[in-house]
């Protein structure tokens, strides 16, 4: 009698969070379709009784979604670690969620191929993530590690006629965009003699850029780390336009 009666106790308090999860995701939804800059944009959350469905749009020219499919360990951890630490918001959601004994599943669709790829995080992990026990400070790096990962996959991609950024590397001091310079197309030389505009121009965009832009500019503040673009010629010639912490800060603190 005992048993039943928890278990029915059990039952009422899950569907009573049912349906708070519902309205939440329903209420998100409404917003959709929400736009995320430079990666594409949110086209729906919907909670199917299973799992919360994130299906984004993706833009390929940033993101290759055939290299994600042919990695989808790399994509998974990125998830996991992602949600390490949260913030009270989202912690929240996570913890409706498990209560749920439901899961996150995010699919991501090729704005122009049309192709799928689908990560997936059950209950029992997203408990194993919220108990991690894990410092703010490790948890940024992690997450900036992590970002960086993600990226490389992506590279090496042309940012213009003349630059192909090649692959980002991570220092004691800077996070690194390795950009390799045509030079039969433009004088890398410029760059030392124009150093000021180069580096305005780099802030600049840097601050029109997206939220998940404004958030890798946020691990590398919170990681003490600067963003270096080192722009590499033909015969090896290379100059780095450095734009330093208290700058990235700036650049937040103006969004």
């Amino acid at each position: 009698m005992l048993f039943f009666s928890l278990s029915l106790l059990i039952m009422i308090t899950t569907s009573c969070q049912d349906v708070k999860l519902k309205v939440a995701i329903e209420s998100a939804n409404k917003q959709c379709p929400m736009e995320m800059g430079e990666f594409g944009k949110t086209t729906s959350i919907v909670y199917d009784g299973q799992n919360v469905v994130y299906t984004f749009n993706v833009d390929e020219v940033y993101t290759n979604i055939k290299t994600l499919k042919e990695h989808p360990e790399n994509l998974k951890s990125s998830m996991t670690i992602m949600f390490q630490n949260p913030t009270k918001d989202v912690k929240a959601l996570l913890d409706l969620v498990i209560k749920c004994n439901a899961g996150l599943k995010m699919i991501y669709i090729g704005k122009d191929s049309g192709d799928k790829v689908e990560c997936e995080l059950t209950t029992e992990e997203l408990k194993e993530i919220l108990n991690t026990d894990i410092s703010s400070s490790q948890s940024d790096l992690t997450k900036l590690e992590t970002q960086i990962e993600m990226a490389n996959l992506q590279f090496p991609l042309k940012a213009s006629e003349e630059i192909t950024i090649e692959k980002m590397l991570l220092s004691n001091e800077s996070v690194i965009y390795l950009c390799r310079v045509d030079e039969d197309v433009y004088d890398i030389n410029l760059i030392e003699e124009n150093y000021d505009a180069v580096k305005q121009g780099i802030i600049e965009e840097l601050s029109s850029q997206s939220q998940p832009t404004q958030l890798f500019i946020k691990y590398c503040t919170n990681c003490n780390r600067n963003i270096v673009y080192r722009y590499i010629g033909n015969h090896d010639t290379q100059y780095d336009v450095v734009v330093t912490v208290p700058e990235l800060k700036e650049i937040l603190k103006n969004k």
